[in-house]
């Protein structure tokens, strides 16, 4: 043997993979765990204290949610007929749909409940008897009400509305507008702080009247959004935006329709604001537009087709399907195509007596956050 020659030992137990144990906390956290159905979220914080820790930790929640907020599948929360239940959003009628049974919250009957709007996997209902209000995630049952014994958060059908957002300092809020003894005010709700502050309202006196029905909110980009339709002759609709870094609501431009205004209701579509329009007589059609900037460009029209009923309507846009799902009080459920053309493009896909419902995602989100 050359006695420049080295022996080079190998040592057969040293390990050469990486473990999940080997990666850093935020990367495991932010890139990994993060991608995980909210379900899942639960069985892993059994693994250790550690982990117990970092998925139950404020950070690790809002990370979560704004994830799979925009990535994850949607589904249907509904209430009908002496149950609740989440399904997926498929409705083809040749498909067995795997419904999810909860319990309401506070052992409350089906019939009393009203859905008025879902946010982040936080759905706010009220009860038809006492009007009071509440946050819920039917995921983890966690359950909070927001109603006061001076009367504030507790919602009257057909002249109230609500939005739920989140404030730049990533808390939950909910805006309630309500109209009592002819004039309209507006309160906000801090879940944090479990309280509800008066707000300014516009001055007008003519969107304050008996005649005037308001949409429930729609959040997008720091404003919440408001259809205000006016019931009378000549039919007309006002777009309103309350901004949530300054708390003032203000009226905002609304597409340039023709003769009257029709119905309206508002839905977001790959980070775009959005709003379809049904035209009764004398031109049947449904138009949808689009949000760019202070102005609306007009992208999809059918004409001469008799349009469904929209004010009032939840609309979502199913990112699996690229269809838009209409929720009905009316008890109907049913999608717009926009790729079809004539009476095609809109049809009923699941009806039921007495459902009400709205688009969930399943986070992880608590009414106190």
């Amino acid at each position: 043997m050359n006695p420049s020659t080295k022996i080079v030992r190998i040592n057969v137990n040293v390990r050469l993979t990486t473990s999940i144990d080997d990666l850093p906390t935020d990367i495991l956290s932010s890139e990994i765990l993060v991608r995980l159905p909210a379900k899942c979220i639960g069985v892993y914080r059994t693994v250790s204290k550690q982990w117990l820790s970092l998925l139950s930790s404020k950070k690790f929640i809002l990370l979560h949610c704004r994830h799979i907020s925009t990535s994850y599948k949607q589904m249907f929360f509904s209430v009908a007929l002496f149950q609740s239940s989440v399904f997926p959003i498929t409705f083809d009628p040749s498909d067995y749909l795997p419904k999810t049974l909860i319990p309401l919250p506070t052992n409350t009957y089906w019939y009393d409940v009203l859905v008025l709007t879902s946010f982040d996997g936080l759905v706010c209902l009220s009860f038809r008897e006492t009007q009071k209000m509440i946050l819920w995630n039917p995921l983890t049952h966690a359950t909070k009400f927001v109603s006061s014994t001076l009367s504030r958060g507790r919602f009257k059908q057909k002249t109230d509305a609500v939005g739920l957002y989140v404030s730049p300092s990533n808390e939950y809020m909910l805006l309630h507008a309500k109209r009592r003894n002819g004039s309209m005010k507006l309160y906000k709700y801090s879940s944090r702080c479990d309280s509800w502050r008066k707000m300014g309202f516009v001055d007008e006196q003519k969107y304050h009247n008996y005649k005037m029905s308001w949409s429930n909110g729609t959040f997008f980009q720091g404003v919440v959004y408001f259809i205000v339709k006016v019931d009378a002759a000549g039919m007309r609709n006002y777009l309103f935006g309350f901004h949530v870094d300054s708390d003032e609501l203000k009226s905002k431009p609304k597409p340039a329709t023709t003769n009257h205004d029709g119905d309206g209701s508002l839905v977001v579509v790959r980070n775009q604001l959005h709003m379809f329009v049904a035209n009764s007589l004398p031109n049947w059609s449904l138009h949808l537009w689009r949000m760019d900037g202070e102005n609306w460009t007009k992208i999809w029209v059918r004409q001469n087709i008799l349009p469904p009923s929209l004010f009032g309507r939840t609309i979502t846009y199913v990112v699996s399907t690229g269809k838009f799902l209409v929720v009905s009080r009316s008890g109907t459920v049913f999608e717009i195509d926009t790729t079809k053309n004539g009476i095609e493009c809109y049809y009923p896909v699941f009806s039921e007596r007495s459902i009400q419902g709205a688009v969930y995602t399943e986070t992880l989100m608590s009414p106190d956050f």
